[in-house]
């Protein structure tokens, strides 16, 4: 694969199971996603961004500085629309999705997608700025192609202990104590007493957190539940969650159960503090292992 090139995408729309070849789309020139600070959320990824465009040190760091602000931009983006999720929990599934439409959701998403693609040009040579599409869409690629290998479940843990590991997307977001994580179901947060342990892929740092609130994105997706057991998604395999397929495959219209577009394949929130706790820097999102002690085989 050349980053000279511009890829055509096929997507697979498995929520309505129909097949769409997508005519040479490039995830940088979509407005409404987020590829560049999802791509450079890998260490790999940004050695080669680094090595291709040139960079020094000081350079790449503030690019990256631009992605922990897109990183928070969005999340706060989030949690608005989740806001109006809270307040009309009572109304059904469209409606609500119609008001988060009508709201500034999708907007502020553009904004702060244009604004990192502008920074980042801006720290870019005036040469290289051109080839900075071809790289993305190059990356995205691969990275799709991953996704599809990816058997789901990371690996089951010894028959001494119980549970399963999952290797899941991360993202942060604001908790209301400082040392929690957010799963997509609601029932773990309404049961209560369910913790997990994370740790960052490029860190040996290990940290344990409560599940107290809901979300990514979904609130009904027990991704790491068996298919057949899964309350929504269940064309999907243990241990992907929804807005993985949505933001790779265009898995049920690229939208989560709310119709929001997903921004990231995120399948597990957690504070800036249990963040910090595995090594990772202030809304740095990163792929984690999630262990989850309670999870049946």
């Amino acid at each position: 694969m050349t980053l000279g090139s511009l890829l055509a995408v096929g997507f697979v729309l498995a929520g309505d199971s129909v097949a769409v070849e997508a005519e040479r789309y490039s995830a940088y020139a979509d407005p409404e996603k987020p590829v560049i600070s999802y791509l450079l959320s890998d260490p790999e990824n940004v050695e080669d961004f680094q090595r291709e465009f040139a960079l020094d040190d000081d350079e790449m760091e503030a690019v990256l500085a631009a992605v922990r602000r897109e990183n928070e931009a969005l999340a706060g983006s989030l949690s608005a629309s989740e806001e109006i999720i809270r307040s009309n929990r009572g109304l059904p599934g469209d409606r609500i999705a119609e008001k988060i439409e009508a709201s500034s959701f999708d907007e502020s998403v553009r904004a702060a997608v244009a604004r990192t693609k502008g920074e980042v040009k801006r720290i870019l040579m005036p040469d290289l700025r051109p080839d900075i599409e071809a790289w993305v869409d190059a990356r995205w690629q691969v990275e799709r192609e991953e996704f599809n290998e990816d058997p789901g479940v990371y690996r089951s843990t010894s028959k001494a202990r119980r549970g399963k590991s999952f290797r899941v997307f991360a993202t942060q977001y604001r908790g209301y104590t400082r040392r929690e994580v957010a799963l997509p179901h609601r029932k773990l947060k309404i049961r209560g007493g369910y913790r997990v342990r994370i740790r960052a892929e490029d860190s040996r740092k290990r940290a344990w957190a409560k599940v107290k609130e809901v979300g990514p994105w979904n609130t009904r997706d027990n991704w790491w539940a068996r298919h057949k057991n899964r309350d929504m998604w269940r064309s999907l395999r243990r241990g992907k969650p929804e807005a993985q397929a949505a933001y790779f495959n265009n898995f049920n219209r690229g939208r989560d159960e709310f119709g929001r577009k997903v921004q990231n394949p995120a399948g597990v929130d957690l504070t800036p503090r249990v963040a910090r706790d595995v090594g990772l820097r202030r809304y740095e999102n990163a792929w984690v292992y999630v262990r989850m002690p309670w999870a049946g085989r």
